[in-house]
Formats: C-alpha cells, structure tokens, sequence
C-alpha cells in the first residue's frame, strides 16, 4: 500500500468485486456502503439467507474475506458512527 496508485487500485477493485459478487448473487442488500475495507450493507432477506451471502461473498475471490457484525437493540457501530434503526425503519446516528 506504499505506491501513490495502490489506494486507487485497490479501490477499483472493491467496485469490481462489489458488481461481480452482487451480480452473481441471487438475494441482493437492500444498500451497500463502503469505506475502504469496511462494508455496511442492509439486509431485508433474514438471518439464515444473510449466512448464505457472507458465505457467497467469500467465495467470490481467495484473497479477500468478508467477516460480519450483527446489529443489536437496533443499532449498529460502523466506523466512528453508531447507526440507529428507528421504529418506522428509517436510520440515524
């Protein structure tokens, strides 16, 4: 990561990793937000069908896998941000 173009490849290979493995999948996030190495995405599909796409993501390349973090209470630390889920569905933080 010490080059000057190393941030730049790095990230487009995030958005060709993104498009490949939404592509390919056939439950797809409802959002997905990234910052660098960190993913935020937001799953309408249940618990058992999210396993099932972390494990998709992970088999869509040998050098990059995905870890996951539930949210809990309806709040969701990501980055330096706690994301809250309201009861009408909408987020804050």
């Amino acid at each position: 990561m010490g080059l000057p173009l190393s941030p730049i490849i790095a990230n487009l290979f995030m958005e060709h990793f993104k498009t490949k493995a939404i592509d390919s999948s056939p439950l797809k996030p409802r959002l997905w937000k990234r910052f660098v190495n960190y993913t935020y995405i937001i799953w309408r599909h249940g618990k058992e069908k999210l396993d099932i796409f972390l494990n998709h993501l992970n088999s869509q390349s040998d050098s990059l896998q995905f870890t996951m973090e539930m949210e809990e209470n309806g709040s969701l630390p990501f980055l330096d941000i706690l994301v809250k889920r309201k009861q009408d569905g909408s987020i804050s933080h």
